[in-house]
């Protein structure tokens, strides 16, 4: 990840009292790494920090964040963005140039019907506090910050978070509207609203900013990591069930306990990323016309009791009440 970012969570820690020593020794991230403007940091140090954060403030965490939180904390990113012409382009530029922010996570625009628009977050590796506390702070910054970036409050179609209620009443009431224990983390918005101008829209300040994101993202390397390698090919293959270890071994060039050592060095599982993308893509196909034993196919389960026993553990309902409440929206 981009040092920008958690140099300026461990400012904040240290504006509202943390002991920022104790956080650099539990999350490991070095006092130069954060200093150096153009520096990167590991991901899962960031994750630790962050989770320091969260055990000392609780759910409260996020929303102070975000108040304080400034275009430039995105560093280039943020100004590129406030330079678009519109807010359908700046949520272009942020999944497109993403890997500046953040590497391993990934955020993508998915079109939701025909007339709504989701960002959706995937987190790296297993489930943890801190994937919550992201997905959070990035929707906050468009409920919190948007009238003050866009001249206007967004008109918000629906909130999804997979974490449960925060105990926290000023962050429930922030982030409005919501469905906790959701398949994804997901912010949904009116594709009207794509429409918006951006009050900083500048086109030779974003041409600017366009050129100089994309010479540093040229200079960073491509996210060849095993685990998105085998991301993908589980998408490709999974309406066949979920593919073997020894398959996708054999389809990357390695040998099975190569290929489930590697996953672990990156702190995933075989099992972990094809529950994983099952519950990424259930939540992309029920808001489609595929019947559910349709969907139930194109997930790669063996049939649609076993699909729909799974949607049980995920969301504690049924794919019908799911997808009767996502049209409901």
């Amino acid at each position: 990840m981009g040092s920008h970012f958690p140099a300026r969570l461990l400012a904040f820690a240290e504006s509202v009292g943390l002991a920022s020593d104790e956080l650099r020794a539990r999350s490991g991230l070095g006092t130069a790494a954060l200093a150096d403007p153009d520096g990167r940091v590991p991901l899962l140090g960031v994750y630790a920090l962050i989770e320091a954060v969260c055990e000392r403030l609780g759910d409260a965490a996020s929303l102070r964040f975000v108040a304080a939180f400034d275009a430039g904390d995105l560093d280039a990113l943020g100004f590129l963005l406030q330079t678009c012409p519109d807010l359908g382009a700046a949520l272009g530029r942020f999944v497109a140039f993403q890997q500046l922010y953040t590497d391993g996570e990934r955020f993508e625009a998915v079109q939701v019907g025909d007339d709504a628009v989701a960002l959706r977050y995937h987190p790296f590796g297993p489930p943890r506090r801190a994937h919550a506390w992201m997905a959070e702070v990035t929707f906050l910054d468009f409920l919190v910050n948007g009238p003050r970036w866009l001249g206007r409050a967004l008109a918000v179609k629906a909130v999804r978070l997979r974490r449960g209620p925060p105990e926290d009443a000023a962050l429930r009431c922030a982030l409005g509207p919501v469905e906790f224990g959701a398949l994804c983390d997901e912010l949904v918005l009116p594709r009207a609203e794509l429409t918006l101008r951006m009050p900083g829209a500048d086109a030779a300040m974003h041409a600017f900013f366009e050129r100089f994101a994309r010479g540093q993202l040229s200079r960073l390397p491509a996210d060849g990591s095993l685990r998105a390698r085998v991301r993908l090919q589980v998408i490709r293959r999974l309406h066949r069930g979920a593919p073997t270890l020894r398959e996708l071994a054999d389809e990357l060039g390695l040998a099975p306990r190569t290929l489930q050592r590697k996953l672990q060095a990156e702190g995933e599982t075989l099992a972990g990323l094809v529950e994983a993308v099952r519950r990424e893509r259930a939540a992309e196909l029920l808001a489609g016309p595929q019947a559910l034993s349709e969907v139930s196919y194109l997930l790669g389960f063996s049939a649609p009791s076993a699909f729909f026993r799974a949607f049980r553990r995920w969301t504690g309902e049924t794919p019908e009440g799911y997808r009767a409440r996502l049209r409901g929206v």
